[in-house]
Order: C-alpha cells, then sequence, then structure tokens
C-alpha cells in the first residue's frame, strides 16, 4: 500500500525571535510521523498576514503546486492557513480538486472531521481579525487626536520621547539645526534642493534614517547584497520631503484618505474644532515654513520644463538673432577652461541663424563685474509678510479646508466620521471668515536682509549668484561675432541690461519707473 503524502505549511504575520516556526514546524512533524504520513514539503510564509491572497504568498503558491502529488496539507492550527473565509474557501475547493485534505497538527482538524469543522472555525478566524483591526483603528485615532506618536522613526528634527502610551515628539537639536540652515539659505539665500544635497553629503552629514539609527545607537543598515556598504546620501527629493512636512511646525501628521503616505500629501491632524493638533515643539516658524513650501512648489516642474544648471548666465544670457537661450558648452583642454556660450539656433546644418559663440567666462567674467559695480552697495532685501500675519493663518486654514473636503468625498455619507469631519469644517469656514476680515488690515514689506549685495554675492555658489542676478532682472544679449572680426573676446558683443529689484518693481508701476530712471542716471 501506498505511504499517504503531506506537506507542511506554516505561516507568521511578524517574524519575533520568541515566535520562531520551528516549534509548530516539529509539531507537524510529529503529527505526521504518527499518522504514518511521508512529509514530502515544507513551506513557510513570515510577514504575510493571514487576510492575504493566497497567491500573495510565496509559501503559499509552493503548497498549491504541491497540492497534486499530497493527501494531505498540514499546518499546527488553522489560522496558520487563513484568516480570511473567502481564502480558506479557497483552498478548500484547491484542495477538494486535487482530492487533498487540510488538517492541523492540535487535532482540531482531523481526516475524519475535516469537512464538517473546517468551515465553522475559519468564520471564526475571520471574526477575531476584524475584531483585532477594528481595536487597532480606534487605538490609532485615540492616540492620534492627542498628538502621540504611533510608531516608526519621528520625522527628521525629531526624536521620540515619553512612555509606552504617551510618546511624543522633542527636539533633535543636530538635525533640526540642519532643518533650519537648510530652509535659511532656501529662502533668504538662494540655494537650491540640489545643492544643499550635495553640500550636506560632502559634510557627511547622513540622511535622515541612518542619522535616527546612529543617534539611538543602532547600526546602520547593511546592503541587501553583502557587498561594502557604501556611504549613505541625500538626495534632493529627500530634503525636499524634510522640509515640506508639516511636522516642521510641530503638528501630528497622517495621510490624506485615498492616498499613500507621503511628505507632499500628508495632512495635520485635526481635533474637534479643526486646528492642527500638536505632537511636539515646532522647528520653523509658520512664516518660514510658508516661504520654504512656496519656494518647492515652485520647483515642482513638469517634463519639457527648463531645468536649472551650474551656469551662471544660464536662462539671462541670450541671443541678439532669435532671442533664444545661450547655453554653456564646456570644453578643457589641458587643464584650461575654453567652455563656451552656445546659441543652438545657429549650430549645424540645420541652423536658423548664424554662429553665435562667445568664450564663457570672459562673459562671466564681464556681467558680474558691471553687477556689482552698479548694485554691489545697495542693501540686499527680502519680502516679509506682516509679523503675526493672518494671511499665513488663512493659508494653512485654506490648506486645511481642501484636505478635510476632499476626505469628505472619500466617507459614507451621514456617518459618524462624515459628521465629525462636517463640523470641523464648519468651525475652519468661521475661522476663515474672521481671518479674511483681518487680511483686509495686513500688509507685507520688503525688509534689509543683512548685508549688501557684494557681500552676499561673495557667500553665495554658482546657483545663488545665478539667483541675484534674475532677481535684480539682469538680461544679457549677445551678438554674434562680425564677419571678418579677430576672433577673440569682444565686450561690445555683449549688451546688459537691468530691469531692476524685486523690490522697485513690486513698487506701483509709474513710482517704479520714475525710480529707476533716477537709479539709472546715479549709476551711468
Amino acid at each position: 500500500m501506498k505511504q499517504p503524502t503531506c506537506v507542511i505549511y506554516d505561516r507568521l504575520s511578524r517574524l519575533f525571535a520568541e515566535e520562531a516556526p520551528d516549534h509548530r514546524i516539529a509539531a507537524c512533524k510529529a503529527y505526521a510521523e504518527q499518522r504514518g504520513w511521508k512529509v514530502v514539503h515544507i513551506a513557510t510564509d513570515t510577514n504575510v498576514s493571514g487576510a492575504s491572497k493566497l497567491e500573495d504568498r510565496e509559501g503559499m503558491r509552493e503548497v498549491l503546486s504541491w497540492l497534486p502529488r499530497a493527501d494531505y496539507v498540514l499546518a499546527a492550527k488553522l489560522d496558520r492557513f487563513a484568516r480570511s473565509v473567502l481564502e480558506f474557501s479557497r483552498l478548500l475547493a484547491a484542495a477538494k480538486a486535487t482530492r487533498a485534505t487540510v488538517v492541523t497538527a492540535d487535532g482540531v482538524v482531523s481526516p475524519e472531521n475535516a469537512s464538517i469543522i473546517v468551515n465553522v472555525l475559519a468564520a471564526f478566524a475571520e471574526y477575531e481579525h476584524g475584531m483585532i483591526t477594528e481595536r487597532i483603528a480606534a487605538s490609532k485615532v485615540h492616540f492620534r487626536q492627542r498628538g502621540n506618536h504611533l510608531g516608526g522613526l519621528a520625522p527628521y528634527g525629531y526624536a521620540v520621547t515619553g512612555p509606552l502610551n504617551n510618546k511624543r515628539w522633542e527636539i533633535d537639536e543636530f538635525a533640526a539645526a540642519i532643518v533650519r540652515d537648510c530652509a535659511d539659505r532656501l529662502t533668504n539665500h538662494g540655494a537650491s534642493l540640489t545643492g544643499l544635497a550635495h553640500e550636506l553629503n560632502e559634510r557627511g552629514v547622513l540622511p535622515p534614517a541612518e542619522h535616527a539609527r546612529q543617534r539611538d545607537g543602532r547600526k546602520l543598515a547593511p546592503r541587501r547584497d553583502g557587498k561594502e556598504r557604501q556611504s549613505p546620501r541625500w538626495h534632493s527629493t529627500t530634503l525636499r520631503d524634510v522640509l515640506y512636512t508639516p511636522a516642521l511646525r510641530g503638528w501630528a501628521i497622517q495621510a490624506t484618505p485615498g492616498t499613500r503616505r507621503s511628505a507632499l500629501t500628508n495632512q495635520p491632524v485635526l481635533d474637534a474644532e479643526g486646528n492642527p493638533v500638536s505632537a511636539g515643539p515646532a522647528i520653523l516658524s509658520a512664516e518660514t515654513w510658508s516661504a520654504v513650501r512656496a519656494i518647492i512648489d515652485g520647483k515642482q516642474v513638469g517634463r519639457g520644463a527648463p531645468r536649472n544648471g551650474t551656469a551662471l548666465l544660464l536662462h539671462i544670457a541670450r541671443c541678439a538673432e532669435c532671442d533664444g537661450p545661450m547655453y554653456r558648452q564646456r570644453r578643457t583642454v589641458r587643464g584650461k577652461d575654453f567652455s563656451t556660450y552656445v546659441c543652438r539656433n545657429g549650430v549645424g546644418q540645420r541652423g536658423t541663424h548664424r554662429p553665435n559663440v562667445i568664450t564663457a567666462h570672459y562673459l562671466e567674467e564681464l556681467v558680474s563685474a558691471e553687477y556689482l559695480r552698479k548694485f554691489g552697495s545697495f542693501a540686499l532685501m527680502r519680502w516679509q509678510d506682516a509679523d503675526g500675519s493672518a494671511v499665513l493663518q488663512l493659508a494653512e486654514v485654506n490648506g486645511q479646508l481642501d484636505n478635510l473636503t476632499g476626505n469628505l468625498a472619500n466617507l459614507p455619507a451621514g456617518g459618524r466620521a462624515a459628521q465629525r469631519v462636517t463640523a470641523q469644517l464648519t468651525a475652519l469656514e468661521a475661522r476663515a471668515t474672521t481671518l479674511e476680515a483681518e487680511t483686509q488690515h495686513a500688509v507685507g514689506r520688503w525688509v534689509d536682509a543683512g548685508g549688501s549685495v557684494a557681500e552676499e554675492w561673495q557667500h553665495r555658489t554658482v546657483e545663488g549668484r545665478r539667483a541675484l542676478l534674475a532677481d535684480l532682472g539682469t538680461r544679457v544679449v549677445v551678438h554674434p561675432l562680425t564677419p571678418g572680426a579677430p576672433r577673440r573676446f569682444d565686450s561690445q558683443r555683449a549688451t546688459t541690461t537691468y530691469e531692476g529689484p524685486a523690490w522697485w518693481r513690486d513698487q506701483n508701476p509709474a513710482d517704479a519707473h520714475l525710480a529707476a530712471i533716477e537709479i539709472e542716471e546715479e549709476l551711468s
């Protein structure tokens, strides 16, 4: 007589040392030996939910492939197979189609009673899973409304502190200093996310996850392929997410319903009155955080939009023939820089006009010298909203209104959650009405940024200097070389004009025009 065969299966939702599957597999082997069955395969799944689909589990896929060659499928307990009646029924149907029987080593489901008891027990397993899910969800809502940290890493700039059921954020001074410095340089000194990320890497500053591991005394994450680990790096998107999140205001955050958790879409948790729930002290003020987000939003460009580069006169130097941009073409010979600015419309057989090429470093030196001569002594200004401005508060309230309105559309009509969101919307709309009245008297202004334009020029990178040129409306028009003229740099080929600083252009247009004439006369 042929010896019956069996396949052993085990599943763990989470893999902990005290929950290792060895003892359950040993129990299954003992049960199979007692029954006189031959174990032909052992399949396991770890970090897999019992409610997941059978085909989404690697170990269960192995079991299904063995069903035509096995008489029994054995697990330590019924809930190891599934916690969903639907998925367990699918397993039973697959086993029935191949004349296999599902049994458990604890004796609850045996070959004798399998057909009766399995469906009843699977229903209880699904009920238990639903109760656990409901309890976890209710617990998260409770602690989130209290501003408690729910697990995982705290946002960059914070560390988690407090007892188990009352964890909150405290300032991580080192990381918070990085955040404040990057925010200041982004808003006041013309820095870019790419440049700041590069500088952080050069300084050896660890990115968020690795910084948290080092701070907490844990080893840095090893590479998955087992090779020597390279130094972790910041990327512009990493820094963008760090500076954009509402957590920098000290607010507890949550994912927008219907979207994945992301720094760009996360929203503050709101209390019953529609106010953000505090999870810790703020790292950035409302004014600074709003300015940072405005800059980042302005740099979210799509395919085909102009990209930032490292050329000083990118988007500033224009061709006199076609008014197209002049691009810096890099060329180094024996360590010497022979780079040029070139108009693409004058290159090759498809060019629409005669070639227009000029030596890059001479042109940059010419424009820089003239710019500093005209504006170097000027005090650098920056825009500042009125202190305690209702405009900033109104912007935050309007953002919360938009988020809640989107949430309401995804909630069942008339439910408790919908009623709560409706109450929050009512409170926020009343707050918005009050703030709108206050904004009628709120006036922003240009203030001294500290230091002159020349001093700021010395401290800035190429990207920052290009931003200064753009802020003062600099435009350089380059003319092609005259036929027959010597092939050397001629300053007469470049004509530089200035619209003037933004703090001129934002005045009344007529007053700005007169002011520009007066200053131009002084500078000439």
